[in-house]
């Protein structure tokens, strides 16, 4: 086995495909880019131009075309509005809420913002709350993932996405001593059935999973489950109802919670151009919100961020064919050649998008030579340190930071090796694309240990605690 790929012979490793030990993967299954960040040299091509799906790499190009179209300080502003005047503690009419599609707004923020209403006095909204979804025109799909729909992970994006959708909850006793689900945010509309016990024990309870089995349906969310006393307390969350309903339910249940009266139901439709402003939250800055994404690979926040590059797009497109122009223009005024670029939601949830190994090493490049060169790097998962990579190449260390890709049948790693000098920085792009995908985990990461230096491992210091 060539252990290392000789980086030293730069012009024969340009063409040298041949030296790489692939393990168990089949050469014509596998794509490698290697390019000399410092001198431009591009130090390994194999297979570098095939049209390869990227899965999540894929958030790299949105990242990209999001911090040099928006800025890294981009923010989203979501608001409620109304045009109805108040009077005394009343609001006498509607709120809206217009939504940014800010994905990362969550219970904490709702609850400022309530806070902000009773601050100026209102205590009571006469009328209904009415989400305005006119952000987006529409949110895109992921085809071929509808066994997956109650998953997580394909959580599609809204103009009024509020804490992933998801509801918190946690066993603890009664005034009865009897186990109960305690929710956040609360459901008091919601059909509740527990069927939940506890035992006396001591043992470590790092999740509920193992103990509680949670689902809805029909419009009951039940809980089944045995749990050791040390369980009470401990958190665990469900996936439920649409962004929207989720939203809505959340805002109506936490303002009569903390006292507030609002109208039953809630509607659709597009605040009055007249509407003032009763309360705003802006986001934390995009830079913050890619670490997000990229360190987890949250598909919530790619779609979302994707939408967003639309939103200053031409009329008479939808909210996805925004997106995708918005991208393309903000790779080709970089200077990236597009060809090989299939997008469908710029989040990797996708059985449809597509990337060459070249495409995505040249755009790391020229993100290492852009002025969001930091936020854009500091976004990457860090090996053996934290987010997708926490567990991975532990003895590298902080030099190697790659995005992670992982769908059924593909595989991928992309991102930079940033040692110390005189070593020089490389942008790395290992694409899989394989019906043995999954097993081949350990050969794709021993692949890339080809690519380092010689000594990568032995010149690692640890990273302090």
């Amino acid at each position: 086995m060539l252990r290392r790929v000789m980086l030293c012979c730069v012009l024969l490793c340009a063409q040298a495909a041949f030296a790489l030990d692939f393990g168990r993967m089949r050469a014509d299954e596998v794509a490698v880019y290697v390019q000399d960040m410092q001198s431009g040299q591009v130090l390994v091509s194999h297979r570098a131009d095939a049209a390869m799906n990227p899965a999540s790499v894929m958030k790299l190009v949105t990242t990209f075309a999001a911090l040099r179209t928006l800025g890294d300080d981009y923010r989203w502003l979501t608001q409620w509005k109304s045009a109805a005047p108040v009077s005394g503690h009343a609001l006498a009419g509607d709120i809206y809420w217009v939504g940014s599609g800010n994905p990362v707004l969550d219970q904490n923020d709702l609850l400022d913002m309530q806070q902000q209403l009773r601050d100026q006095g209102i205590r009571k909204i006469s009328g209904r709350l009415v989400l305005d979804s006119s952000v987006w025109p529409d949110s895109g799909s992921a085809e071929g993932f509808g066994d997956d729909v109650g998953e997580a992970f394909a959580t599609p994006p809204s103009p009024h996405m509020l804490a992933y959708k998801v509801v918190w909850a946690k066993p603890e006793r009664n005034a009865d001593g009897e186990v109960v689900m305690a929710l956040n945010p609360p459901l008091p509309d919601v059909a509740q059935e527990n069927r939940l016990s506890a035992y006396a024990g001591a043992a470590a309870c790092p999740s509920l999973k193992p103990y509680v089995a949670a689902k809805y349906a029909g419009g009951v969310l039940s809980f089944r489950g045995r749990l050791p006393e040390s369980c009470l307390g401990q958190e665990m969350f469900v996936n439920m109802l649409d962004a929207p309903d989720f939203a809505a339910r959340s805002f109506i249940n936490h303002w009569r919670a903390s006292g507030g009266e609002i109208g039953d139901g809630a509607g659709a439709g597009r605040a009055p151009a007249q509407a003032a402003t009763l309360a705003a939250n802006q986001s934390k800055p995009l830079a913050a919100v890619l670490a997000d994404m990229n360190k987890e690979s949250n598909n919530v926040i790619a779609r979302s961020v994707y939408l967003a590059l639309g939103e200053q797009a031409a009329r008479g497109r939808s909210g996805t064919q925004n997106a995708e122009a918005a991208v393309r223009r903000a790779l080709r005024s970089a200077g990236l050649d597009d060809e090989t670029l299939v997008l469908e939601n710029g989040s990797g949830l996708s059985r449809r998008e597509r990337a060459s190994a070249r495409f995505l090493g040249e755009m790391l490049a020229a993100a290492r030579r852009s002025p969001f060169q930091t936020a854009f790097t500091d976004s990457l998962p860090i090996a053996g340190n934290d987010g997708t990579l926490k567990k991975r190449f532990q003895n590298i260390g902080s030099p190697l930071r790659l995005k992670t890709g992982t769908l059924k049948n593909v595989r991928a790693l992309a991102g930079y090796w940033l040692p110390e000098a005189p070593q020089h920085p490389l942008a790395i792009v290992v694409l899989v694309n394989s019906e043995q995908s999954g097993a081949y985990l350990p050969d794709l990461d021993r692949l890339v240990m080809q690519l380092l230096p010689a000594g990568a491992e032995a010149n690692h210091q640890p990273d302090s605690p």
